[in-house]
């Protein structure tokens, strides 16, 4: 089984590559989701470090984490996104190792792509095999997230700041998908990519 990663930026496309991705066989994880899992658990190792850092009323006794509070918190606050990031990653990263292990071991997948918007900032992106990044315009981003999360631009064009550049990540890409157009379109993109993948890994 090969160890891919998959990242790009804010509202580029991500979770779509990924979803066709895991439509051609491919088994897919998402940090992001291994993060909320982690910090909002009953027994969470992290979750009173986060309540102390970003006060009381982030949590709810009853309803648990303000998820949408603690969202705009993290975005407007570098500082804070820094402490989650450190307590948080080495759990995310540990819990990732141990669910590659145990999919290798079932022998039914040729890849297991993993999604992360910090795969190349947090520096991760080293331990994966190949690098796959998702990219659109700026304008592009600006519109989705102004669509899909109802953000103003300003919002919008400061969660897009609060991210590593996406030339960067550019830059230790293996493969790249373009996903300025339609749905069509990117899922075409998507399975070039699948398929050069297949192909440079002797798969096809």
């Amino acid at each position: 089984m090969h160890i891919i990663g998959l990242t790009g930026g804010f509202c580029c496309g991500k979770s779509f590559v990924l979803k066709v991705l895991e439509e051609q066989g491919c088994y897919t994880m998402r940090a992001d989701d291994m993060a909320k899992n982690i910090i909002a658990a009953k027994d969470s190792p992290v979750l009173a470090k986060i309540v102390a850092k970003f006060g009381p009323g982030i949590y709810d006794r009853k309803k648990g984490l303000n998820k949408t509070k603690f969202s705009e918190m993290l975005f407007e606050d570098p500082e804070k996104r820094n402490f989650v990031n450190t307590i948080v990653h080495p759990l995310v990263s540990e819990e990732r190792q141990k669910k590659i292990r145990a999919i290798e071991a079932t022998r039914i997948y040729d890849f297991f792509i993993y999604e992360s918007a910090l795969l190349v900032e947090s520096g991760i992106y080293k331990e994966f095999e190949k690098i796959v990044v998702v990219y659109t315009s700026p304008e592009i981003q600006i519109a989705r997230a102004q669509a899909r999360d109802r953000l103003s631009r300003p919002e919008a064009e400061k969660r897009i700041q609060s991210q590593f550049p996406l030339k960067e990540k550019l830059k230790v890409a293996n493969y790249t998908i373009d996903s300025s157009g339609s749905c069509e379109s990117t899922r075409a993109n998507t399975m070039e990519v699948f398929y050069l993948l297949k192909k440079d890994f002797h798969l096809s």
